[in-house]
C-alpha cells in the first residue's frame, strides 16, 4: 500500500509539480517543499565553528541571560524566510510550511547525529496550555519532537503539562516572561527523567520559557539538558 501511494505521488508531481515555497517555481522531488536553488541559498548557522552548540556563539549568547540548558540547536536565526514560515505554520495553518519546518529540522539532527557520538536519552517538548492546542489544531513543539524523536529513534516522553493558561509570551520583555512562566507548568506524577534529554521548541527568544522547564527537569533527575529549536532570535 505505501509503494501505491508513494508512486500516485510520483505521478501528480509530475503531472503538477509542486511550487516551491520560497520562489514559487516546481521543485524538483515530489517530497519536498523547496527547490534545489532555494534549498541552497538557505542561510546557515556556523556549526562547525561552534562543535554544535550554539550557547558558544556571541551573536546567541548575548541574548540569554544564564541559560538553563547545556547546549542548544536550532536550524536558523528567527529571520526571513524561517520567521515566515514558522508564521505561516503556526497562525495560518499552513501544513506545507509546517512540513517544510520539519524537513529543515530532521536534517539539522542527522547532522548533529553524523557528528556526536553521545545522543539524548530521550525527547521532551514544551505543552501547551490544552484549550490553546484545541483553538490551534496541533501544538509545534510536539509535532517537531515527534519528527526527532523519529529521526534518531530516541523515546519521546510527553510527562510536561501546562494547566494554566498565561499571557501569550510575544512581546514581553525577559523579566515580564519570567513573571508569566511562574508555576506555569507541571511534570506528570511519577514521572521518571533521564540524566541526559533534550527539550524542543518551536522559537526561542530569551529563554525563558526552556529555564522554567529546565529547574523543573534538573529536580527530578536531569544532568544535562540539550535544547533544539527552528529559530532563534539573535541577540540585539
Amino acid at each position: 500500500m505505501h509503494h501505491f501511494i508513494v508512486w500516485l505521488q510520483k505521478i501528480w508531481h509530475w503531472l503538477l509539480p509542486t511550487p516551491c515555497l520560497w520562489c514559487s517555481l516546481p521543485v524538483q522531488h515530489f517530497k519536498r517543499q523547496l527547490c534545489n536553488a532555494c534549498q541552497h541559498a538557505l542561510p546557515e548557522l556556523p556549526y562547525q565553528l561552534c562543535h554544535y552548540n550554539l550557547l558558544w556563539l556571541p551573536s546567541v549568547a548575548r541574548g540569554l541571560a544564564k541559560p538553563g540548558f547545556n547546549a542548544l540547536l536550532s536550524v536558523g536565526y528567527y529571520q526571513q524566510p524561517y520567521q515566515h514560515w514558522l508564521q505561516r505554520w503556526k497562525f495560518g495553518q499552513d501544513y506545507a510550511a509546517g512540513d517544510l519546518l520539519q524537513q529543515q529540522f530532521t536534517a539539522l539532527m542527522r547532522q548533529y547525529q553524523q557528528h556526536n557520538n553521545t545522543l539524548p536519552e530521550a525527547i521532551m517538548f514544551v505543552p501547551m496550555h490544552a484549550s490553546k492546542q484545541r483553538k490551534r489544531g496541533f501544538n509545534p513543539a510536539q509535532v517537531l519532537a515527534q519528527a526527532a524523536a523519529a529521526q534518531l529513534h530516541i523515546p519521546l516522553l510527553p510527562l510536561l503539562t501546562r494547566p494554566k493558561r498565561q499571557q501569550a509570551q510575544v512581546g514581553l520583555d525577559r523579566k515580564q516572561r519570567q513573571q508569566n512562566l511562574r508555576n506555569a507548568f507541571v511534570l506528570l506524577p511519577n514521572s521518571v527523567i533521564p540524566a541526559r534529554i533534550a527539550l524542543v521548541d518551536d522559537v526561542i527568544t530569551t529563554g525563558a520559557t526552556a529555564n522554567e522547564l529546565c529547574k523543573i527537569l534538573r529536580r527530578h533527575g536531569a544532568e544535562h539538558i540539550s535544547l533544539w529549536t527552528v529559530a532563534v532570535t539573535p541577540a540585539p
